[in-house]
């Protein structure tokens, strides 16, 4: 039995006054019945997202598809035993898997109307803890398994190149745990991957795709890794046990070595998942009290308003047109939503006078940097990346913004030495500026 399944849902929590920004609370998710007590989410933008449960005999899995104003129930011709772990690779493209021994992942390509089974572990110890794709390297997707019993694995990391239509499996030998964690998985490119342990605050690591695992302890205490989540430079990166919090760990050597800090929350949470907003410094945490961020790699935590909701047992977010999108369920099926730009600078809250477009720090960089800007009023703003010729290389910003002042992460991993620019467009303003990348 999955300790996770010992979660029970806390009494609301008091969020302290310098909330960050709000979830709000999606009426579509009352609609929803079946999910029994341990769901999960996966947001593909704004508007897609699913939510997968059930109980043993009847999994079930709904979709929305208008930013959770309605659920459909798309479980169609699944089977067996309730769901653990769902992703979305496109509109049309998704995947679950079920635990209770010769787990299942189950395909579908046509939005959820058929299922199809793509893999099975076997044996008679499977669980999917998490289906994850990659941040950054596209068809790339990971499915995270407890091993089945007489296979000889301790846990498995299945691996797919084509959008989970084939799988590899990877063992993860020699990780110091044999049963994985749900919901922590996590998956930046098609080298770098990973999990947590259910049995102790641990983490598997690999760096090479799967050819060899490291296992490293995480410094909190507590009995299994209930959160793990990495910055797309590979170096950041936060993990939680399911009862350390107000307590987190941090690493800045990939992993390698971890500390110690507090959140600055109080209360007890008995479960806390950790999901990072892809190519920025935001990392979610979600417990059973309620959703905080971090918009520095972990330095430092704000409190989020949740419309009331607590008990959060799943949470999903990516970064889709400039903002942050993302959706959170609590283990009684009640889901929430955000959308926010991607980056309010915590540490400027004057409504600024005049738009403005500071020089990036670091510079020279490699191979990311951060730049802030200023918007006086609200509009349309959009900061593009162009080469020495001219030529659009990135989007980092396009979508509205209200009044305020930003700090965008930007990571330019994917291209070569040399000078680009990078200019901010908002109504009549425009402004740019020059930087370098030196790798």
């Amino acid at each position: 039995m999955k300790y996770l399944k010992l979660f029970v849902l806390a009494v609301a929590f008091l969020f302290a006054a310098n909330t960050y920004s709000q979830w709000t609370y999606c009426n579509g998710s009352a609609s929803m019945t079946g999910l029994g007590t341990n769901p999960g989410i996966y947001c593909l933008d704004g508007n897609n997202a699913i939510v997968v449960g059930g109980v043993t005999g009847a999994p079930k899995v709904y979709k929305t598809t208008n930013g959770g104003v309605n659920f459909v129930n798309i479980t169609a011709n699944l089977t067996g035993p309730e769901l653990y772990a769902g992703c979305m690779i496109d509109a049309n493209t998704l995947m679950v898997g079920d635990g209770a021994g010769n787990a299942k992942l189950w395909r579908s390509t046509d939005g959820g109307v058929s299922w199809t089974t793509v893999l099975t572990t076997g044996g008679s110890g499977g669980f999917f803890n998490g289906i994850v794709k990659a941040n950054l390297t596209p068809g790339f997707v990971v499915a995270q398994s407890d091993g089945p019993t007489g296979s000889g694995a301790t846990c498995v990391m299945y691996v797919s190149t084509n959008s989970g239509a084939t799988w590899t499996p990877s063992l993860q030998t020699g990780v110091g745990f044999t049963i994985g964690s749900l919901p922590a998985v996590f998956c930046i490119d098609n080298q770098f991957f990973g999990n947590g342990a259910s049995t102790t605050p641990r983490v598997a690591i690999t760096t090479n795709g799967g050819t060899s695992w490291s296992g490293y302890p995480i410094s909190v205490t507590g009995t299994f890794t209930s959160g793990v989540a990495f910055n797309n430079n590979k170096l950041n990166g936060l993990g939680i046990s399911s009862a350390s919090y107000p307590n987190i760990s941090r690493t800045t050597n990939g992993g390698v070595n971890w500390t110690t800090l507090s959140t600055g929350g109080t209360g007890t949470s008995t479960l806390n998942v950790l999901r990072w907003a892809p190519g920025t410094d935001i990392c979610y945490l979600a417990t059973s009290l309620g959703i905080m961020v971090t918009t520095n790699n972990g330095t430092s935590f704000s409190n989020m308003t949740t419309s009331s909701i607590t008990g959060f047992f799943d949470i999903s977010v990516q970064v889709v047109g400039g903002n942050i999108v993302g959706y959170a369920v609590a283990g009684d099926g009640s889901v929430v939503k955000l959308s926010t730009p991607v980056a309010v600078d915590p540490t400027n809250t004057t409504t600024p006078s005049t738009f403005a477009l500071e020089q990036n720090y670091p510079n020279p960089f490699n191979p990311s940097t951060t730049i802030k800007y200023s918007v006086p009023v609200s509009g349309n703003v959009s900061i593009k990346v162009y080469n020495s010729i001219g030529v659009e290389v990135m989007t980092v910003v396009n979508g509205n913004h209200a009044a305020g002042n930003y700090v965008e992460n930007v990571d330019l991993s994917g291209l070569s030495s040399g000078i680009y620019f990078y200019t901010l467009t908002s109504g009549n303003f425009t402004d740019t500026k020059k930087m370098m990348l030196v790798k």
